[in-house]
C-alpha cells in the first residue's frame, strides 16, 4: 500500500480537482439526470476509481467529493489524509473510524 506526505497529496489534489469536481456536481443532481448523463457520469466515475487505485488513494464518496491518501504520522499511527473537494488542501485526517472522526491537521505531526 502507497502512503503519502501531506505535500504529495496536496499535489495530487491540483491534479484531480478539475477531474473530480464535475463528477461530483452531477452526482449532486442524480435524480435529474437523463440516461445519457448517468452513463456518462458513471464512466468518467468509473475512470477516476481507476486512476485512484492506481496511484494508490481512495475516492470514498463522489456526491460529498470526499478522497483518502494512506498515511502514516511521525508517531507511526496509520491514518488517512481526508480531502473533500471544496477544500482548499488537505487539512483533516482521521483514523479508522472514518470521516466522523476528521481532525485539523497539525503540519508538525506529519513532517
Amino acid at each position: 500500500m502507497r502512503l503519502f506526505t501531506l505535500k504529495e497529496a496536496n499535489e495530487i489534489i491540483k491534479e484531480l480537482r478539475p477531474l473530480l469536481l464535475p463528477v461530483v456536481q452531477t452526482a449532486r443532481r442524480w435524480d435529474s439526470l437523463t440516461p445519457q448523463e448517468m452513463e456518462e457520469m458513471e464512466r468518467q466515475a468509473e475512470w477516476l476509481l481507476k486512476a485512484a487505485a492506481e496511484m494508490g488513494f481512495i475516492i470514498r464518496d463522489f456526491v460529498n467529493g470526499i478522497v483518502d491518501f494512506p498515511a502514516v504520522t511521525k508517531n507511526g499511527e496509520f491514518v488517512y489524509l481526508c480531502w473533500k473537494v471544496d477544500e482548499p488542501e488537505v487539512m483533516f485526517y482521521h483514523g479508522p473510524e472514518g470521516f466522523r472522526g476528521r481532525r485539523r491537521i497539525n503540519p508538525e505531526l506529519f513532517q
